[in-house]
């Protein structure tokens, strides 16, 4: 299998590299279902091609929370060895971005655990790669004051909340979705992400002024 290989597939921007085609993503959430299907019968090598659809938004998540692309690497890794080892829980009326997701969630959340503190300073040029659909228009992003703001503004936030913006906001998972996630109404996630994106859009206007 190859569902160990490095994320080097640059087809993302960073913070755009979460911008996937609504339209795509819709099309392939059923095919992704009956992939998964495959993969609890037996057919692991169905595995890379789920791979292949969702390590750059793991990678994507991991490394929000993080801020970190080594350890982001190694926890998609991480998600895929659970996602096979517990295959035989995915149920035939399961979503499997859901699924995946609370599989990311739960990895990273035992990362965190263990190592309780992340630095938010990581010097993000040997990951430019990978994260970029147009290097050169990515990195002067990078070096601008708006973006250095922004992500400063991100890593204020709580883990909780941090990790409630990724999934909705960065990773496009439905509200609906994350909900059945975390246990609550649709409403309520509304609610909260609402009351974050003031709290960010807040925090950014100071370190702005």
């Amino acid at each position: 299998m190859t569902i160990l290989k490095k994320i080097s597939d640059p087809n993302v921007t960073f913070r755009n590299y979460l911008s996937f085609p609504d339209r795509m993503h819709r099309m392939n959430l059923l095919e992704d279902h009956s992939l998964m299907l495959k993969v609890k019968e037996g057919e692991v090598e169905k595995l890379n091609l789920l791979y292949k659809r969702y390590s750059r938004r793991f990678f994507g998540f991991f490394y929000g929370m993080t801020n970190d692309g080594a350890t982001s690497e190694d926890l998609v890794q991480n998600v895929f060895m659970r996602i096979l080892k517990y295959k035989h829980t995915y149920k035939e009326s399961g979503d499997f971005e859901v699924w995946a997701f609370q599989m990311a969630r739960n990895v990273h959340h035992d990362h965190y655990r263990k190592n309780k503190r992340y630095a938010f300073h990581e010097d993000m040029n040997p990951y430019e790669e990978r994260l970029s659909e147009n290097k050169n228009q990515e990195v002067e992003m990078e070096r601008s004051d708006e973006l250095n703001y922004l992500k400063k503004a991100l890593a204020s936030l709580s883990d909780e909340k941090r990790e409630l913006i990724e999934l909705v906001r960065f990773q496009k998972v439905k509200y609906a979705k994350v909900a059945e996630m975390l246990g609550v109404t649709e409403s309520a996630i509304k609610v909260r992400v609402h009351r974050i994106l003031k709290e960010l859009r807040e925090s950014y206007i100071k370190m702005d002024v």
